[in-house]
């Protein structure tokens, strides 16, 4: 994050402290952001002593469930047995207790707050929700700025990588251009003969793998043919000079991807361990 972003957080934190205290004494002196403090307050406090009382009211109600059927277990004989009328109404009244504890509770009565202390509550709500809101704020401006400076960066990065390749394949092209004319002159001037080789080293000149094409193998009657010069102009000399560079680098680069005749050949299967050593 830079140090500018950093300073406006920091400002931005600060003066939200002064404008939240200003809130609550605008809440104390307006009557109608008292009155919406107040409602705000009440409902809170409500939602709050619900929410305490039912989990409380829940517990209780589950321990006193629990001793009357205990008690009412406790009654019933374990064998069949005349019951006296003491006993009998000893069972009711277990059982009575028991159907009383299942019946839900009533809602209690929630005392509301008083004016004064709901005022003061409500503001307090109000500043403390906007403090959160800046600071919430803050940090998804920040996250939103880190992920769109990272995608302008990788953007930045494929668009010069793409330029970066457009220039060197223009300049392979203009390389080789000028080394066509400087052949043209040479058979010009009657300096270029057969065996001369071509100007550039082979990695300008030379095509990649993927999109190189297949130089076509001059044939017997083209090589007789090439060996007299005579007739020919300039331009077709310096043709003849660049293709028959571009067939012995492929004849080479195949002759170099072939084993040699009579050489061992270790293949590989296909867990991974070399096979026998074969003859090519």
């Amino acid at each position: 994050m830079s140090l500018t972003l950093k300073l406006s957080s920091l400002v931005i934190r600060t003066l939200s402290k002064p404008i939240a205290n200003q809130l609550k004494a605008q809440a104390r002196e307006h009557e109608r952001f008292r009155r919406i403090c107040v409602s705000m307050a009440q409902g809170l406090h409500r939602i709050d002593m619900r929410l305490r009382l039912g989990s409380l009211r829940d517990t209780a109600a589950s321990q006193k469930r629990a001793a009357a059927e205990a008690e009412l277990r406790k009654l019933k004989p374990t064998s069949p047995t005349a019951k006296t009328e003491a006993e009998t109404k000893a069972e009711e009244a277990a059982l009575a207790k028991v159907q009383e504890a299942a019946k839900p509770a009533p809602k209690p009565h929630i005392r509301p707050l008083s004016e004064s202390k709901a005022i003061e509550s409500g503001a307090t709500f109000i500043s403390e929700t906007f403090l959160f809101l800046v600071a919430g704020g803050l940090i998804v401006f920040e996250s939103w700025r880190s992920r769109r400076k990272e995608t302008t960066r990788r953007e930045d990065v494929e668009s010069r990588l793409a330029e970066l390749e457009q220039t060197e394949k223009a300049t392979r092209e203009a390389l080789i251009a000028l080394e066509k004319e400087l052949l043209q002159l040479k058979a010009k001037h009657g300096e270029l003969s057969k065996s001369s080789k071509r100007i550039l080293p082979r990695w300008v000149w030379e095509e990649p793998e993927e999109t190189a094409e297949e130089v076509e193998t001059p044939g017997l009657l083209t090589r007789v043919a090439s060996l007299f010069s005579f007739g020919e102009s300039a331009e077709q000399q310096a043709e003849a000079v660049i293709n028959e560079s571009k067939s012995v680098g492929t004849t080479s680069t195949r002759d170099a991807q072939q084993p040699a005749p009579g050489a061992l050949v270790t293949p590989v299967s296909r867990d991974g361990n070399a096979a026998e050593p074969k003859k090519a």
